[in-house]
């Protein structure tokens, strides 16, 4: 007998999200700012805060220099001083910005996320084995920047980080959605959707950590059966996440879902492994 698995689009994940979420409230702090980025690939960015919802970024220096867009955003904060700002890139094709702005250190951490074109996601796991690809076909950028001053790499930036390996923990995004995460190693973590419209999928994905302050980590997923982004912050101390997750609305790839979410979270088990002791 054939069993029949039915994946959830990105767009049915974020309606089943949304009642009474977890989420961190949106904040209006950095309306009315202006703050100068400057990235480690040479670019210069202004970002100018109109408000809570609405921003301007302009390239004044590297490449694509004068190049601008107003774009919506939102943002919350995990702790004082630190923000998540995340926007859908609107003069881009299917591109995702997520920037974690620390005023505390005044450094940033930003991933540029894309999801792929139709073509992208048919080509079959053999092939991109064979040529010694990803398996997924998420794209995730990481770049390096400081805030208010000049680029350089001595200063102390978020760093990659393996905190997280051996740790087993569970998230509960609302009422209704409950998964868990195993942080396996470097480069992949296994979910598990506990409770909720994925309930009893689970699957083996590229993941990436980085350490943003004491028990407050970025980590950053890249799903490869329905093509999804996810970016998040987990604060240890307060057991609470926020972040985002993006992929197509439908399977038919012409709209982006791209939606807030937050959990509490309970470490179920944390295995100490020699390579990764403290």
């Amino acid at each position: 007998m054939t069993e029949t698995i039915e994946w959830v689009s990105v767009g049915a994940l974020g309606e089943a999200f949304r009642p009474d979420n977890n989420s961190l409230e949106s904040v209006a702090d950095l309306g009315g700012q202006t703050l100068l980025l400057d990235l480690e690939d040479g670019r210069s960015f202004e970002y100018t805060f109109a408000d809570a919802h609405t921003l301007r970024w302009e390239i004044k220096c590297g490449d694509g220099i004068g190049q601008w867009s107003e774009e919506s955003y939102t943002a919350t904060s995990p702790r004082p001083g630190v923000y998540f700002v995340d926007f859908i890139a609107s003069k881009r094709r299917a591109t995702s910005v997520s920037l974690v702005i620390d005023l505390n250190k005044n450094v940033l951490t930003a991933v540029i996320g894309r999801m792929p074109t139709e073509d992208e996601t048919r080509e079959p796991f053999s092939e991109k084995i064979r040529l010694g690809k990803m398996l997924t076909s998420v794209k995730a950028t990481f770049l390096r920047g400081t805030v208010g001053k000049p680029f350089s790499i001595s200063e102390d930036h978020h760093p990659g980080t393996s905190d997280l390996i051996g740790r087993r923990v569970e998230y509960v995004y609302s009422p209704t959605e409950k998964y868990e995460h195993i942080y396996l190693n470097a480069e992949y973590y296994t979910w598990h959707c506990i409770k909720g419209i994925e309930k009893e999928l689970c699957d083996t994905d590229r993941c990436h950590y980085y350490k943003i302050d004491n028990n407050l980590y970025l980590f950053v997923w890249q799903e490869k059966i329905v093509p999804t982004l996810g970016v998040i912050m987990i604060d240890f101390d307060k057991l609470k996440t926020t972040g985002k997750i993006c992929g197509y609305t439908e399977n038919a790839f012409d709209a982006l879902t791209n939606f807030s979410v937050g959990a509490f979270a309970t470490v179920v088990n944390s295995v100490s492994r020699p390579e990764h002791a403290e």
